[in-house]
């Protein structure tokens, strides 16, 4: 039998589920065994920007390269029969060989072959991030600077800074802080100031967004518009300023794993995501030497590396401004980056407080930090789980909705699993498909390739609206499932077959009114159930909904905007 340990590859399916055991059993290890190297070296800002630093599952390989050696590991315990392992690490690959060495066993380890534009990718990866990503940086800086006499004045008052995310099609549209401004006096309004970072744009629209923000009514600060030249430099420089840093062994379940630590923090793949981050630090640095006043900095908080640079400096350069990490998210237990550690608190690298959007969810983000300071926060995005429904479905048609998660390839994997059920659909039955944000539907169709569903009909407008429209929703690794589930609507979970299943919906939700399916037979089966509720089952869900809303959807007050606020 051929394994395939490979970073997003494809493990064998009767493997699947023992590979997420896995993952839930090795979470706190794993941790512990980056809070170790974290403690070596937390007072450098290049180690708490890099890839394995981070612990984020979705980028960084190293979480998963552990799930790996626990499942060999138990595969050698069963006596299950390995022939080949194919991995895509030189790192790993010498691990693993070191391993079986030490155990007597004899089994091929190669490195997985890579497709010719494979190859091109790695070589012109270097020079990408290098020179590309620095200079498209810097045709952002440049592009701020050219249309510098648009700011607005920044008043004497301390302000607040709130960290913001703007994609396409969310500029003016607000689609993390929703309504916030409106619990506050014209005057308050003034001292609040957005700090935007630009998310799905190409460098040729760089010069029309820098402008509608500059002209918006809202404030916006960019941060190009603090920096200096030198601080490009700096962020440029940790291509070889982590180089320096030297990892100790490092042991996970008796395996060292430090070369595949120190290969993860010099592969290209992950200092490319280390610029932006290093910028942040700068731009909080820059504030202060202009003298701004701050009163309070909110961050968008996953706890990625480039949250922590941002709290590092605002901690650092203005420790007497009050920060908070709101969540405004729910995700799976799996996204383990966005959990807190003691370590990074002792490091000052997370901000003062974490704010949730439901009292449901206050002790998971204590999961590896028992005293972390967490309130509850008004969850800003979802306020419309509240309010009266506007539309119901159509009574002719059952619904489906396919929200696709944000990686492309996790997108086409639920559709290409969904084309079987497509295929059985009655004539009154059809799929609607919206793709996240930052993917256009050229992008879906086009990794899909041949053979689209004609079922499949792709579907625009506000996500709120069309799960309204819809019986049924599917999805993955979406805070979009338990916005539909707080609505009473069904919702249907897409396994994955082949590795980690990243499931949203917390353990404490034992009703049927969701499903995990793996399988397109799961599939067919999960959605003929729901096609089939009797009145009783509907109102079941609705009152499961109900507690679904209390528990994990704060609802927006003017009280409670002007509490999470500091008013």
């Amino acid at each position: 039998m051929k394994l395939d340990l490979t970073f997003n590859g494809k493990i064998y399916p009767q493997y699947a589920r023992i590979v997420n055991q896995i993952a839930v059993d090795i979470r706190h290890p794993f941790t512990e065994l980056i809070n170790s190297v974290s403690r070596k070296h937390a007072k450098s800002i290049d180690w708490w920007v890099s890839s394995p630093a981070s612990r984020n599952t979705f980028a960084s390989p190293l979480f998963h390269y552990c799930c790996c050696i626990a499942l060999l590991q138990e595969l050698i315990r069963k006596k299950e029969p390995v022939s080949e392992i194919i991995t895509d690490s030189r790192a790993f690959k010498k691990v693993i060989e070191d391993y079986l060495a030490g155990k007597g066993i004899n089994v091929k380890v190669t490195l997985a072959r890579l497709s010719v534009k494979q190859r091109l990718k790695e070589l012109v990866r270097p020079i990408y991030v290098i020179f590309g990503l620095p200079l498209k940086q810097l045709l952002l800086f440049f592009i701020a600077r050219q249309k510098r006499s648009l700011c607005k004045p920044l008043p004497s008052e301390p302000l607040t800074l709130i960290d913001t995310f703007i994609m396409p099609g969310y500029i003016e549209k607000d689609r993390y802080y929703f309504s916030v401004l409106d619990a506050l006096w014209e005057k308050e309004k003034q001292c609040v100031w957005f700090v935007p970072h630009l998310y799905g744009f190409p460098p040729w629209q760089y010069l029309s967004v820098v402008k509608q923000l500059r002209r918006s009514p809202k404030n916006f600060i960019l941060k190009e518009d603090c920096l200096s030249f030198r601080d490009y430099l700096f962020a440029w420089g940790h291509v070889f300023r982590i180089r320096a840093l030297k990892i100790d062994s490092c042991f996970f379940q008796g395996v060292n794993i430090a070369s595949l630590v120190l290969e993860e923090m010099t592969a290209f793949r992950g200092i490319g995501s280390s610029y932006t981050p290093l910028l942040n630090y700068r731009f909080a640095k820059r504030l202060k030497e202009a003298d701004i006043k701050l009163r309070l900095v909110i961050d968008w908080f996953e706890n990625q590396n480039i949250n922590r640079s941002w709290n590092a400096g605002f901690r650092r350069f203005f420790p007497d401004a009050e920060t908070i990490g709101y969540q405004g998210f729910i995700v799976s237990a799996h996204y383990l980056c966005m959990y807190p550690t003691e370590t990074e608190k002792d490091s000052r690298v997370i901000p003062h407080k974490v704010a949730v959007i439901g009292r449901g969810l206050v002790q998971s983000a204590r999961r590896f930090c028992s005293d972390l300071d967490v309130c509850v926060a008004p969850a800003f995005r979802f306020q419309h789980v509240w309010q009266k429904r506007k539309y119901l479905p159509d009574e002719k048609v059952y619904t489906i909705l396919v929200a696709l998660p944000i990686v492309i390839s996790d997108a086409v994997y639920i559709l290409k699993l969904l084309s079987p059920a497509a295929d059985e659909a009655a004539d009154s039955d059809r799929f609607w498909i919206k793709p996240h944000p930052t993917a256009s539907q050229s992008q879906i169709q086009g990794a899909f390739g041949p053979g689209w569903p004609e079922q499949f009909e792709f579907v625009d407008g506000d996500f709120s609206d069309c799960v309204e429209k819809s019986n049924l929703l599917i999805s993955s690794a979406s805070s979009a499932c338990m916005e539909t589930l707080a609505k009473g609507i069904p919702v249907i979970i897409i396994g994955n077959s082949f590795g980690l299943t990243h499931n949203p919906i917390p353990k404490t939700i034992t009703d049927d009114i969701w499903r995990l399916c793996y399988s397109p037979q799961e599939v067919v089966e999960a959605i003929q159930f729901y096609q089939s509720r009797s009145p009783e089952k509907i109102k079941e869900h609705e009152k499961a909904g109900r507690r679904i809303r209390e528990e994990y959807f704060e609802p927006v007050t003017r009280e409670g905007v002007r509490r999470f606020l500091g008013l």
